[in-house]
């Protein structure tokens, strides 16, 4: 059977894999990306999230998907008003 100290281990090595986990899911809702995907992904896998995570990081995040004119089509439209 296990010892405590070996169950200790599972558990912490568990809540770490979680919060890392959380971490990713964080990260990816902040930068337009399935948030679970990304949080089984660090939970399960996470030295190599990890990497993955600076390597997407090294470059700009895509850019949202809508169909919003934006604010600066307003304030063009407020100026072209006589």
């Amino acid at each position: 059977m296990y010892g405590s100290a070996q169950l200790a281990h599972v558990d912490r090595f568990g809540l770490i894999a979680f919060l890392f986990g959380v971490f990713c899911a964080h990260w990816a809702q902040n930068t337009n990306r399935n948030p679970w995907l990304w949080f089984f992904f660090g939970f399960f896998l996470p030295p190599i999230a990890g990497l993955v995570l600076l390597y997407k990081n090294r470059r700009p995040a895509p850019a949202p998907r809508t169909n919003d004119m934006g604010r600066e089509d307003l304030l063009a439209v407020r100026k072209d008003l006589p």
